[in-house]
């Protein structure tokens, strides 16, 4: 079933899928202060909402984040910062080396801790409304010869969609190059990355709202509110 605010909710597991959160964005929209996944939505941080939405769809899940804030530490599931060779690149760049970096780290992590699972699937911190059957529905969307990377277009059927860049499912054999596009020549994007190498994309059926992006101070009010409203809806 398709996925949306209410509860309570019981996500599907699908696959040897290691899930990866990133968590190690700058969120400047957000102002300053608390960093942007450790912001409270409905009283707990945002990002726990999204580990507690991909936690049970996947065989192991880390969060990777740079922070050394304790509060990453009661999420209950692995906590990694980048390695030391992609912070020291970082240190260059004078900012953070963006969501690749993370998809590295979380690969790496992947094969060092379950080196029979072939697949990760990224998400962000900032999308709290995950749907609970989005490996199911990747997964089954993985056909013979399978891609290198598996991606989520949404949005209006009779509008333009909009392709997740870091919501997706990587093979962890891409490890190699992607290494070598971060470090050595310097990719920053996703895409440009991922369309390197064969692309597929799910359109997911439905409209966006599971995929709702929490950047700013009013999207965030916007996210409690839709929560506010699941709830009421729920007691009915």
């Amino acid at each position: 079933m398709a996925v949306n605010a209410r509860g309570p909710f019981s996500p599907v597991r699908s696959g040897a899928l290691v899930g990866v959160v990133l968590a190690g964005g700058e969120g400047r929209r957000m102002g300053e202060g608390v960093a942007k996944p450790l912001r409270l939505l409905d009283g707990k941080p945002m990002v726990a909402h999204v580990v507690e939405r991909l936690r049970p769809q996947v065989m192991d899940l880390v969060v990777v984040a740079n922070d050394p804030d304790p509060a990453f530490d009661r999420l209950q599931v692995p906590v990694i910062a980048d390695p030391p060779d992609i912070r020291r690149a970082a240190e260059r760049d004078g900012r953070r080396l963006g969501p690749l970096a993370g998809i590295l780290a979380g690969m790496e992590w992947s094969l060092k801790h379950h080196p029979h699972a072939g697949w990760i699937l990224s998400a962000p911190a900032d999308v709290p409304f995950l749907p609970t059957d989005l490996t199911v529905r990747l997964c089954g969307h993985m056909h013979v010869p399978e891609p290198d990377v598996l991606m989520i277009r949404h949005g209006s059927r009779h509008g333009s969609r909009h392709r997740e860049p870091s919501l997706g499912v990587w093979s962890v054999k891409l490890v190699d190059d992607l290494r070598r596009a971060v470090l050595e020549e310097g990719v920053r994007r996703v895409g440009q990355f991922a369309d390197r190498h064969a692309v597929a994309e799910l359109a997911w059926p439905g409209d966006s709202a599971p995929f709702m992006n929490v950047n700013t101070p009013e999207e965030l009010s916007a996210a409690a509110a839709r929560l506010a409203r699941a709830r009421s809806g729920s007691r009915r």
